[in-house]
């Protein structure tokens, strides 16, 4: 434990927590085929990936989290932390990819990274001879990436960062779609909404922005997150029909569909019936 003596130090960092997707149900189905030591290797390939690309970024990669990592970067490389985010979750994806989802009885819909990211003084300790760090930083990180659900990932977005971390840095996060939201944290604020901000790091993403059904002169239905709901591995395959509610019965409708793809706004209508097919 720590003792009297010891000193405490405070340090200011940016706080990162990351995590996988869909990890519980990996994990069984490679245990019920005998197939655990390839979760064990990709666990030990995302340490050595973390390792080498957190030293070259002079980040501190703190702790392992059950099946993923806290970890502390310098507040002076704020600007290198998406760009290094984006990267770690593609390298991720094709180890996924190439080592594990081929072995799989069941693929899970979703796989990846998510992250939690905040920033903010943490008291450096020494406990059980370990280095440890306590904070409101890490609570609110692992609270933001412990928040991102199933719609937030197929709507595109994979990093929640606290509103006040977002500020400083908005100038150069534009290209991320950055999109302010309200959650509940918790043990956090007293059980109130905490200001976020969503961001896509990744910039060729298929992203539904909104989706509408009706006729040509009025689309009365907002089926967005219906439709966000169905993209599976990143595209829309679907035949237009009224299951989401018929909002003019008899008369001819349409799907509007705008949706962002390699960082392009676009604009798509579609009839009913028709097999919708994006990107």
């Amino acid at each position: 434990m720590t003792r009297p003596e010891d000193s405490l130090r405070k340090e200011e960092k940016i706080v990162v927590t990351v995590d996988i997707c869909s990890s519980t149900v990996i994990l069984e189905d490679l245990l019920n085929t005998n197939n655990i030591k390839k979760w064990r290797d990709l666990l030990i390939w995302l340490k050595e990936y973390l390792e080498k690309e957190s030293k070259k970024m002079r980040a501190n990669l703190y702790k392992f989290t059950g099946d993923g990592w806290i970890i502390l970067f310098n507040p002076k490389k704020r600007e290198n932390i998406i760009p290094f985010l984006s990267e770690l979750s593609k390298q991720f994806e094709y180890e996924f990819r190439d080592k594990i989802e081929n072995i799989l009885d069941s693929p899970p819909d979703i796989i990846g990274l998510t992250f939690g990211i905040d920033e903010g003084p943490l008291v450096k300790m020494t406990m059980r001879n370990n280095i440890e760090y306590i904070g409101r930083a890490i609570n609110v990180a692992c609270r933001l990436q412990g928040v991102i659900d199933d719609m937030d990932i197929k709507a595109g977005y994979r990093a929640f960062m606290s509103h006040r971390l977002y500020n400083p840095m908005k100038d150069k996060l534009s290209e991320y779609f950055p999109d302010a939201k309200k959650r509940k944290l918790r043990n956090i604020s007293g059980g109130r909404l905490f200001s976020l901000y969503r961001l896509s790091i990744s910039k060729n993403l298929f992203r539904i922005i909104k989706a509408t059904y009706g006729t040509n002169d009025n689309y009365k239905i907002d089926v967005t997150n219906e439709y966000i709901s169905k993209i599976k591995d990143n595209r829309l395959d679907i035949t237009v029909t009224n299951e989401m509610g018929d909002p003019n019965p008899g008369a001819n409708k349409h799907l509007k569909i705008e949706y962002m793809y390699n960082g392009e706004k676009h604009k798509i209508t579609f009839k009913e019936r028709a097999r919708v097919q994006l990107p």
